[in-house]
């Protein structure tokens, strides 16, 4: 092999694994990256969370609640992600070595598995069941053959996802143009056309579906709902961002791209469910227009769904390569079948208990979400200074600069659970009953603080002026990357 393939393979098994991608190596751009996350930050998930904010708030304080929430979580997941991942050519799961250990890390690996199967389980299943609703209402099958129609829908679209998965990053990279044209401009005109049909005073009359009676109460867990799901792109964030050479190039497209859109694109969600009592697209756009209108809705839940559901694969199959077990042996296109594959199993077997339980799943993973922010913000700025060792992320024996204790950061988990016990006190996540409190401060906001402290506050007493961690002394390894 010349020199120049062996250079490729060299980038391809950086990009394609844990090792840093060199800047030379990054060839997303702000461009890349803005389309890259459009396919990713509009998915269907939004009609649910617009939906479920439905419950509590009408057209106006909605709209306010939603689109605040999603920008402020977006910018705790940024300022968590971006700075360590962009200037060192690092993943989420390599990123979070520093603060919970070599072998704590492991924690962060589920994390983003679970995570990012649930949410692709959700989105795939969701899809199914539109293209199994549509072809019923169109004449094309019985009721008997719904499920089935279903089932396959989903199973094709996972089929279809590990198709444009196999070629990676630069594959991801070059359809995502595509999918961001065609989601943005559907999602606009499926948004026109509800407004058009049912009517903007219509919309802004209707009244919240199950409102307590506080005002106060109802924003702020129309915030919640929306802050707490856009902390979940923290798993994404990572793995997409190391492509792209400098932090100024990755900011404004996660903020605007990835952030942003889940808050506007669950205005379709909140202004159907006021409006129509269904928050689901396609239902409201059969009633009204027909089933070419709802063919038309297929066709953006088919583009946005795949679209997310293959980068949340992409990084997940990067975080799974930091497990040993996956580092040796395994290509590429078998790593990104282990990812998609328990999600067709549940698509195949269980879509219906999946999908009938996924709150409660995606309530509990994602209280976690804002504790892992807070001690990683805490850790990268305040602690290390923004310098990280680079040759300790990838060394894994005892004295080694992660190591911590027995490969585990005590100081990140006794944050975690601070964070955990904070969020929960103040709202239950399934049930969504509240302290007093909870009005005032939200949850996740004050999860993500109490763990900053805890994590920061144990780290300065006890490890910071020991061996323990490389917090007391920078190698020649720590300096490098870029801003």
């Amino acid at each position: 092999m010349n020199n120049n393939g062996m250079e490729g393979r060299a980038i391809r098994e950086a990009i394609e694994g844990t090792w840093p991608v060199l800047p030379g190596e990054r060839n997303w751009g702000a461009w890349g990256l803005t389309a890259v996350a459009i396919s990713a930050g509009v998915a269907a998930w939004s009609y649910m969370i617009g939906g479920f904010v439905a419950y509590y708030l009408d057209a106006k304080m909605g709209t306010v609640a939603m689109i605040s929430g999603s920008l402020v979580a977006m910018f705790f997941v940024v300022m968590a992600t971006i700075p360590s991942s962009v200037r060192y050519g690092i993943d989420t799961i390599t990123a979070s070595i520093p603060q919970f250990g070599t072998r704590g890390s492991y924690f962060a690996i589920f994390l983003q598995y679970a995570s990012i199967i649930g949410w692709n389980c959700l989105l795939l299943i969701l899809l199914g069941r539109a293209t199994g609703g549509i072809a019923l209402e169109a004449g094309w099958i019985g009721k008997s053959t719904v499920g089935f129609v279903s089932v396959l829908g989903s199973l094709t679209a996972i089929t279809l996802s590990w198709l444009l998965l196999r070629k990676g990053a630069e594959s991801i990279r070059n359809y995502s143009y595509f999918i961001a044209i065609i989601v943005t401009v559907l999602g606009l005109w499926i948004l026109y056309k509800l407004v058009v049909g049912v009517g903007l005073a219509a919309i802004y009359a209707a009244k919240p579906l199950a409102s307590s009676g506080d005002r106060l109460w109802d924003y702020t867990a129309g915030f919640e709902v929306l802050v707490a799901s856009v902390l979940s792109w923290w798993p994404y964030m990572g793995g997409i961002v190391r492509m792209v050479p400098s932090a100024r190039m990755a900011v404004w497209p996660a903020m605007l791209c990835m952030g942003l859109p889940t808050g506007v694109i669950s205005l379709i969600g909140l202004f159907s469910a006021l409006a129509t009592g269904d928050s689901d697209p396609t239902a409201w756009l059969i009633k009204f227009g027909g089933i070419k209108l709802g063919v038309v809705a297929l066709i953006f839940l088919s583009m946005a769904n795949i679209g997310t559901a293959v980068v949340g694969a992409y990084v997940a199959s990067i975080g799974l390569k930091q497990i040993p077990v996956f580092q040796k042996g395994i290509t590429w296109n078998w790593i990104t079948f282990i990812v998609l594959l328990p999600v067709a199993l549940i698509a195949a077997f269980v879509p219906g208990f999946f999908f009938d339980n996924s709150g409660t799943f995606f309530a509990f993973l994602g209280v976690f979400f804002a504790p892992v922010c807070g001690i990683q913000i805490a850790d990268y700025f305040f602690l290390r200074k923004q310098q990280l060792n680079i040759k300790g992320l990838y060394e894994t024996h005892a004295g080694s600069a992660y190591y911590f204790l027995g490969g585990i950061n005590p100081a990140a988990f006794l944050a975690v659970i601070t964070g955990f016990f904070c969020y929960t006190n103040l709202l239950n996540p399934v049930t969504y009953e509240s302290s007093s409190l909870f009005k005032y401060i939200s949850a996740s906001v004050p999860a993500l603080a109490a763990s900053f402290v805890v994590y920061y506050g144990i780290t300065k007493l006890f490890l910071v002026n020991s061996k323990i961690g490389d917090y007391a002394e920078n190698s020649a390894e720590t300096a490098g990357g870029n801003g």
